[in-house]
């Protein structure tokens, strides 16, 4: 069987745990790494198998093998190197947050639906097993109609760059924040009527910590507390008319509960044994998509990350909190 060549553009952290799960998935490898440093691509060649290492992105994208681009950068360069993959007539599989703000990310997915080109969100939250069986049991009015979701998610990476600098769109909403805002996408469909938020911040002015409501139609309700500053329960809770769903880690789903109206555990569920990582599920969708000629993931389309990132804009503009190459394209017009 012939590997689908996959080219990361980014050797940070998260790029090392999609080459290590490429590596072990069938019918795909990390072909290809490109980083601004060529030292640090070739180190990371070599530690996570990929055959190329690139000192520009533009290399790797020139490279006629990709077949697929994933881009692992910060938020804030997401728009421009997907922009230039499309240009290049090459498939690519953004990082999220897709981008800084809609409007950058209606540019590029506007561009890839003109040039017919495979562009789309990793959000693999959407792609999960134990999520995609958590929707199947509310759709299919398992244990009544959904009235309210709460979920908390936090980790202790007020250090990191990508969290603390403006200029990298940084910020807990957008690194983690976008997670439970996709829940509520994912679960009740519309757009929420009314929002309620209060927000913390670093001294960049970045936000650190946050608390989020919104209500839906029909009195359907959601909370969400998202932190960078330590590790929080990271557990989503899903409650209908007869009983509730929970999921253990939000983020990456490790089980999941439904518990009936007096609280019994009735159905229990894990991932499945062959589960690498979490993140395969969403490169065989995005492989699946661009051998049919499909320019997005049916998980989340082009229309449904424009809309998720619209959520955050708002957000932000609540907290008064615009990222400079904001301020810069404002003062531009």
């Amino acid at each position: 069987m012939i590997n689908f060549k996959v080219g990361i553009i980014g050797a940070g952290s998260i790029a090392a745990t999609v080459a290590d799960t490429l590596t072990k998935l069938d019918a795909f490898e990390p072909y290809a790494i490109a980083s601004r440093d060529l030292a640090k691509a070739k180190e990371f060649a070599d530690a996570h198998g990929c055959t190329k290492a690139y000192g520009s992105y533009e290399e790797l994208v020139a490279d006629p093998d990709v077949e697929l681009v994933y881009i692992a950068t910060p938020h804030a360069f997401h728009a421009e190197q997907a922009k230039m993959c499309i240009n290049a007539g090459k498939p690519c599989l953004v990082e999220k947050a897709f981008s800084y703000n809609a409007a950058t990310a209606k540019e590029v997915l506007d561009l890839a639906e003109e040039k017919k080109v495979f562009c789309g969100e990793a959000m693999w939250i959407r792609f999960n097993p134990l999520y995609k069986l958590a929707a199947k049991i509310i759709f299919d009015n398992k244990i009544g109609k959904l009235n309210h979701i709460q979920a908390s998610l936090g980790y202790d990476i007020k250090d990191k760059e990508r969290i603390l600098k403006p200029e990298l769109a940084g910020g807990a909403l957008m690194d983690l924040g976008i997670y439970c805002i996709n829940l509520s996408a994912m679960f009740f469909g519309s757009d929420p009527a009314n929002v309620m938020s209060t927000c913390r911040n670093f001294n960049t002015g970045m936000d650190a910590q946050e608390v989020i409501s919104f209500a839906h139609e029909g009195g359907r309700t959601a909370d969400y507390f998202v932190t960078a500053m330590y590790k929080a329960e990271n557990n989503a809770r899903f409650y209908c008319d007869l009983g509730y769903i929970e999921i253990e880690n939000m983020n990456n789903p490790e089980r999941l509960r439904v518990y009936g109206k007096n609280k019994e555990l009735i159905f229990e569920a894990t991932v499945p044994d062959t589960q690498i990582s979490g993140y395969e599920y969403e490169f065989i969708s995005a492989r699946d998509a661009i051998i049919t000629g499909k320019t997005e993931c049916g998980e989340i389309t082009h229309r449904e990350t424009i809309r998720l990132l619209a959520h955050t804009d708002m957000l932000r503009k609540t907290w008064k909190m615009p990222f400079p190459m904001e301020i810069a394209t404002d003062q531009a017009k």
